[in-house]
Order: structure tokens, then C-alpha cells, then sequence
């Protein structure tokens, strides 16, 4: 396809990408909004004139940046508002005021994760989890510190373990002893019994609150009132290792949300500066990030230099020199000297902005596992409750001699081990770690669908410009017709590559850099062939050889003979005038990176390339590929690369820069953009987002993908192994209650202990640079095809 333009010329792409809109949540939930007292108390609290987004009403929330109208019932979710107010519910909206913004963030995030685990329906109008189940404690924790002290998992735990020994103790006085354990049972269960209670009316009587005060409160009825005890003060102490655990295994999350600051210095036209919220900014306007401070907003840089520290976002210790005009992303660290910033990307559209959306839109994409556990715990739950009723009052009837106080404790045993919520925890805690492992190494991975398909890795595929090579090429050499100067042959191939988008055009443009800016008077880009322009009234092709023969020019023979290069052709007026040898630089980690994935089992590596056939299979006699498709167009790319797929015996991998692979990324089982830490496309259309340019990361995904499902396999088979042996023993009889509540506890707190061995992974250890991995010259599935690079 083939675009002309004249003179003025314009290959500038930009994308942008959405600001979050509750206005669907709001809608949605307008019913029960109606039972908010503070509902309308709040819908004109807010000048629409100090709005992030311009509007042009006379009412304030009445335009169309998703604020409500005062007549609304809903509050207004102040997704661009800018003035201080009071929100009627405690969610990060995008919301720069300080109401909003204290500590929200920060529960925005732990809801997302704990989403994983929870089945819970959300008990507020605007997210997708339950805060109602432990209401009452939180609400009290809430008060003053003292009750939150007090209230603590471990203060409760602590209190209710004293109060148990303290019963077991004191049983010679009955009185005293039952005094001790219902008070143990209600500190330690108030919040489950509390829960259990509302689920009589909200039809969820399967939670594994219910199972739990059914069976204390049926311990104490048939006189047990050690193991009713027992039952709550074991079952506070699984949920506080999950809590713990799921706390432990989304640090890297929260790490992500406390790199954006609540300031941003705004350099007035007067020069003086203003603080702002970063929310209150937009593009074009400039800021101030001194030293030490994090950089609020995306920016291009107006200093001559700035040194920044993007561990904390890419897992790079070593700091990043960024030259004037070099793109800047939110969330690095300014090493030393105040730097200028020119405002690129407001808050919503910024890089760190969109990589959390991404982490917390994760909890979303369920694995096969993970949806099998979820949906075998809603059946399995109720058929060991019903069976567990039929164990209590069958055998009285039809056994004689058997009391209902024997089988109604055999029963009682059976229940409490059915919980399933060692299973319904671990599976998701194990996703959740290793993605959390893999983000402290600059990894985001698109949910636990993505983490489970990486780990069945049997093919991989790179692009090779800017993937496998750093995309900085250089002309080693030049070729000239005779009677024509090298001057002369620079001369006419930068003015007609001076507008040309592929990065082997920049080499050639280098070359003349005080040509930029003479325009020639048209210019016609062939995708992966070259361009046409017209030059002082002369004609001028610049390409590759397809495109000039296309275009009836006559080239030696001789001229593709070196292995190793891509050839830019150059003609004038029909007759070739001279040719440049172009040659990309390997990155340092390409080989070690595939070498990695061959230990790891990866059975085929292949390279595609709209480079030259020769360039490309000599860079994969120098990886040791197994295949090298080179003078690839774009839908060859996906031709080949669907052959690929079907061909391969597990999930096939894609490997590209983000930008110019989106279709290849997207059609892949996993794709891999490498360096989309600031690129819309690679955070909308990849699996996994490599956020630096290191390849050796390809390798830690993999292993940490698969160490993960084999723990959660492993948890899997144990989990159900033990509930089953211990299901059996209770009917027999041959379990008593406290055993099975301590071996149930057991078997969750060691599922939990295993889960976040995720979180701990390490890839293998990489290899030794200096080894020589040969090309086999041999393999029958590397072709030559006619080459169509520039």
C-alpha cells in the first residue's frame, strides 16, 4: 500500500488510550445508591470549573467527564474533578482531591487482589468485592487506635489462645471452663458468625463462615464446648496466615501504586512555580522535578541531561541517562539536579497509571484451575453438608444402639473438614505470587491466564529488529557507480529517506543531518520495499532490490553478495548510482536469553524478519535458531507465524517490540512486547509486558510461569488427598473434632506456605557468554526468500 503526499509531510502517530469512566458502575447501581444518606449531600460540592476535563455548563457534574448531574441521586464519581470534597464512597475514581485520595489507592489495590480469593459479592454500588464481611471490626478498628489495637487478628488470637488454656485448664469446674471457651469462641468468631448470620438471608449458606459456626455451635449443643472453641480460634488463625500471605504476595502491586506522588511543580510562563495534583495537569504544560523527587507525569525531557532510577519500575538497578527531548515516564527517580519537563501524558494516560490498571485488572482472567476449583467448591460444598446431615440422623435411626450425640460429633467432624477453602485459597494465592515475582522483575503479566499458557512454552518466536537487535543501525560501508561521488550518492539517499518511518532510514539520514529539513516535493513509502521522490526535478528510488527492479532499474549482479548486511539501493532517475551496507547491532543478551530458554525446555526458537533472508539466517547461525524467515511483510508474519501454532505440541510465544507486532502479539497463545514499559499498543495488545529491553527476562518469565502451576498442581492433588483420608476417618469415626479442625487448619496453612514459594522463584542460572552456540547448517526449515528490508 502506497501513500503519497506533497511538500508537507507527516508520519507522526500518536495513540491514546481512554481515562477509567465509572459512569457504567453508577448506572448499574443507581437502586442502591438511593439508600445513601450522603448521596445528595455531595452532588454539588463541586465546582465543574475547577474540573481536570474543560466543560462549558452552567451546573456543576453536568458534562461529560462522568460527573452526575445535581439532579442525579448517585454522587458525581469525580473521575477529572480537581476540587476538594467529600466522597461518598471510599474508592480511587481518579480523583485528585484529598478526601479521595488519602489512603484509597492503597484499598483500591488490596480489593483487586483479594478479588482472587474471594468469591464474596460486593457489598458497596462501585467495585466487585465484599467490605460487609468483617463490618463490625472495621467499622470499631476504625473509631480510634485503641479498638483497632485491640481488634487485630493477632491481639484476638493472642487473648483467645490464653482464654482456651485457661478452659482446658479449669475443667474441673464445668461452669467456669464453658465460661471460658464461648468467650474464646466469640472473640475469636464474631466476625464469622457474623458473617454466617447474613448469609441466612442472603442464600449463601455453602460460605465456609456457615460450615464453620454450624459446627461450634453444634459442638457446644451436644456438650463440646472445648472443640466449639477450637473450631473459631483454629479458623481465625488459617484466615490470618492467608491475609498475611495474600499481603506478602501483592507488595510488588502496592510497590506500583506508591510511585505516584500527590505533587507535581508546575513552571508558571513567569518562571515561578506552583504545586499542583498531578491530576490537574495536561500536556503542554511544563514542570519541575528536583533531586531525589519521582516524576509525577510522562514527559519529554527539556534539560541537556537528567540520570534516573527506574528500578522500582523496570528492575534495573543500574540509573538511566536520558539526553534532551528523551521520553520520560512517571515513577522514576530524578537522581541529581532539578530537570524541566515538557507535560506529554496526563495522570490517567500515564505509563505507571496504565501498568496498575493493568496489575489490578489481572484478578480478572481466571485460569482453567483456578475456574475448576471455584466452580468444585460451589458443588462439592453442599453435597459434604447434605451428606454430613444424612452421617448425623441416619444411623440413630437405622442402627440400633447409635445415639444421635455420637454420629451428630462424627457428622460435626466430616463438616468442618469438608471446608474447601485450603483449595479455593491456595490456587489463586499461587497465581497471584508468581505474578507478583515477575513484576519485581519488570515482568507484567496480563492475569493468571497468561501465567498458566506461558508456562506450557513449547515455541518461540522473535521478531528481530528492535527485539533481538537494538533497532540502531549503522552503514558500514559504501558502494558508488562510477562517476559518482559518495557526496553525491548521500546527498540524494538522506533527502529521500528524510521522511521514510523504517529505522534503517535514520542510518541513512545520519549520514547528512544538516539535509533535515529541505523538503523534496513528493515522496511515495512502499512498505518493506522503499520510497520514491521526486528531487530537483529528479527522480530518486531508495530500497531494497525488489523495489528497484520493480521500478525498471538494472542492478550489478554483485551487489548482494556480503552475508550479514541489508543493502539500500539508490537510483537516479532509473539508473543505480550506488548502495549503503546497513548492519543492526545483536543485543548483548540474545544469545545467553536463548540458550536460557533451550535449558528450559523451549523445543524450537524461530526468527521473523522483513529484513534480508541472508541477514536474518546470519543472525540465526549466530543464536543457534532452528528457523529464520527473513524479507517478511507484515501478513507473512502471521501467516507463518499461525503455521507455527498449529505445528507446535504446547503454546507458542511471540516475541516483539510492542509497536509494530500489535497483530503478531495478539494472534500468539503469549505475546511478549519487550520495552512497552511507555507504549499504549504493547499494554493493550501483549499478554506480557517486558518493560525494559533485557531479554534475559524472556527465560525468568518462563520459569517463573512454570514453577507456579506446578505448585498449584501440587497443592491441588495434597489438598484432596488429605480431605479425602480425613473425610473417611471422620465417618468411621476414628477422627475426633479438634483433630480434624487442627488437621484441616494444617493442610490450609501448608497449601498457603507452598503458594507463596511462587513468590521466591529464581530462573536458572544464566550461562556462560563466552560459550559458542553453532548454527546447524543442516535443518531443512530454513528458506530463503526474496528480500524486501527498507
Amino acid at each position: 500500500m502506497s501513500a503519497s503526499n506533497t511538500c508537507n509531510i507527516n508520519d507522526a502517530k500518536t495513540s491514546t488510550r481512554n481515562a477509567h469512566n465509572m459512569n457504567e458502575k453508577i448506572e448499574n447501581h443507581k437502586k442502591d445508591l438511593d439508600t445513601l444518606p450522603s448521596a445528595k449531600s455531595t452532588t454539588t460540592s463541586c465546582d465543574s470549573r475547577s474540573c481536570c476535563t474543560p466543560s462549558s455548563v452552567s451546573t456543576p457534574h453536568d458534562h461529560a467527564t462522568g460527573h452526575e448531574s445535581p439532579s442525579a441521586t448517585a454522587p458525581h464519581d469525580h473521575s477529572s474533578c480537581c476540587t476538594p470534597h467529600v466522597a461518598t464512597n471510599p474508592h480511587a475514581h481518579g480523583c485528585c482531591c484529598s478526601s479521595c485520595n488519602e489512603g484509597v489507592l492503597t484499598q483500591t489495590t488490596e480489593a483487586a487482589e483479594t478479588a482472587m480469593i474471594s468469591n464474596s459479592t460486593c457489598g458497596c454500588p462501585y467495585c466487585d468485592h465484599d467490605h460487609s464481611e468483617n463490618s463490625i471490626l472495621q467499622n470499631l478498628r476504625k473509631r480510634h487506635p485503641f479498638w483497632a489495637l485491640l481488634l487485630s487478628n493477632g491481639a484476638r488470637l493472642i487473648s483467645g489462645t490464653v482464654l482456651f488454656i485457661a478452659g482446658i485448664l479449669t475443667q474441673k469446674n464445668p461452669t467456669v471452663s464453658l465460661v471460658f471457651f464461648i468467650t474464646n469462641a466469640l472473640i475469636a468468631g464474631i466476625d464469622v458468625m457474623w458473617t454466617a448470620f447474613k448469609s441466612l438471608f442472603t442464600g449463601r449458606l455453602f460460605s465456609e463462615q456457615f460450615l464453620m459456626t454450624i459446627a461450634a455451635i453444634g459442638a457446644l449443643i451436644i456438650g463440646k464446648p472445648a472443640e466449639s472453641s477450637a473450631v473459631m480460634l483454629f479458623y481465625l488463625l488459617g484466615s490470618s496466615l492467608e491475609e498475611r500471605a495474600t499481603q506478602k504476595s501483592s507488595r510488588s502491586i502496592h510497590a506500583l501504586a506508591d510511585l505516584r506522588p500527590r505533587i507535581a511543580h508546575r513552571i508558571k510562563d513567569d518562571g515561578s512555580i506552583v504545586d499542583h495534583a498531578p491530576c490537574e495537569l495536561q500536556p503542554g504544560d511544563r514542570i519541575r522535578v528536583f533531586a531525589g523527587e519521582r516524576v509525577p507525569l510522562d514527559g519529554m525531557l527539556e534539560s541537556n541531561l537528567a540520570q534516573l532510577d527506574y528500578s522500582a519500575l523496570t528492575g534495573e538497578s543500574l540509573p538511566k541517562l536520558i539526553e534532551k527531548e528523551g521520553e520520560i515516564l512517571a515513577g522514576a527517580i530524578n537522581g541529581h539536579n532539578a530537570i524541566d519537563i515538557l507535560v506529554t501524558r496526563n495522570e490517567h494516560d500515564s505509563a505507571i497509571t496504565r501498568i496498575l490498571d493493568l496489575a489490578q485488572r489481572a484478578s480478572l482472567r481466571k485460569t482453567k484451575i483456578e475456574t475448576f476449583t471455584a466452580r468444585f467448591a460451589r458443588v462439592y460444598t453442599p453435597i459434604v453438608v447434605i451428606l454430613a446431615a444424612l452421617l448425623a440422623f441416619l444411623p440413630p435411626l437405622l442402627i440400633p444402639g447409635a445415639t444421635l450425640a455420637e454420629w451428630g460429633y462424627r457428622a460435626l467432624s466430616f463438616l468442618v473438614i469438608s471446608c474447601p477453602c485450603a483449595l479455593v485459597i491456595s490456587v489463586p494465592l499461587a497465581f497471584i505470587s508468581g505474578m507478583g515475582n515477575a513484576s519485581r522483575r519488570g515482568i507484567l503479566i496480563r492475569g493468571s491466564t497468561s501465567l498458566d499458557a506461558l508456562s506450557d512454552t513449547a515455541t518461540c518466536v522473535f521478531d528481530k529488529t528492535g527485539t533481538l537487535t537494538t533497532g540502531q543501525f549503522s552503514v558500514r560501508r559504501t558502494v558508488t557507480a562510477l562517476g559518482i561521488s559518495e557526496e553525491q550518492l548521500t546527498y540524494y539517499a538522506a533527502l529521500a529517506e528524510q521522511y521514510a518511518s523504517h529505522p534503517i532510514a535514520e542510518a541513512i539520514r545520519n549520514l547528512r543531518p544538516d539535509l533535515m529539513g529541505n523538503l523534496p516535493c513528493s515522496v511515495e513509502e512502499r512498505a518493506g520495499k522503499g520510497v520514491l521522490t521526486k528531487i530537483d526535478e529528479k527522480e530518486v528510488l531508495a530500497g531494497n532490490r525488489a523495489w528497484l527492479e520493480e521500478n525498471d532499474v538494472f542492478l550489478p549482479e554483485d551487489q548482494d553478495s556480503t552475508v550479514g548486511a541489508t543493502l539500500v539501493h539508490v537510483a537516479l532517475n532509473k539508473i543505480w548510482i550506488g548502495t549503503f551496507y546497513v548492519e543492526d547491532t545483536l543485543r548483548k543478551t540474545a544469545k545467553e536469553a536463548v540458550q536460557r530458554l533451550r535449558e528450559l525446555g523451549v523445543a524450537r526458537i524461530a526468527i521473523f524478519s522483513g529484513d534480508t533472508h541472508d541477514v536474518t539466517l546470519e543472525t540465526g547461525r549466530r543464536l543457534g535458531a532452528d528457523a529464520a524467515f527473513g524479507a517478511m511483510m507484515p501478513e507473512d508474519k502471521l501467516k507463518h507465524l499461525d503455521d507455527e501454532r498449529n505445528a507446535s505440541k504446547g503454546k507458542t510465544v511471540f516475541v516483539g517490540d510492542g509497536i509494530n507486532d500489535a497483530p503478531a502479539l495478539r494472534l500468539a497463545d503469549v505475546g511478549i512486547a519487550m520495552g512497552g514499559l511507555g507504549t499504549d499498543a504493547a499494554i493493550e495488545a501483549a499478554d506480557v509486558v517486558v518493560m525494559t529491553d533485557e531479554l534475559n527476562r524472556i527465560p525468568d518469565a518462563v520459569a517463573i510461569a512454570r514453577k507456579t502451576v506446578r505448585i498449584v498442581r501440587q497443592n491441588v492433588v495434597f489438598i484432596l488427598l488429605i480431605k479425602i483420608s480425613l473425610l473417611v476417618l471422620s465417618a468411621l469415626g476414628l477422627s475426633a473434632l479438634w483433630a480434624a479442625i487442627f488437621a484441616d487448619t494444617g493442610v490450609m496453612v501448608l497449601s498457603v506456605l507452598n503458594a507463596l514459594r511462587a513468590s521466591r522463584c529464581r530462573s536458572i542460572s544464566p550461562l556462560d557468554q563466552g560459550e559458542d552456540q553453532r548454527f546447524d547448517g543442516s535443518r531443512s526449515d530454513i528458506r530463503k526468500t526474496e528480500p524486501a528490508s527498507t
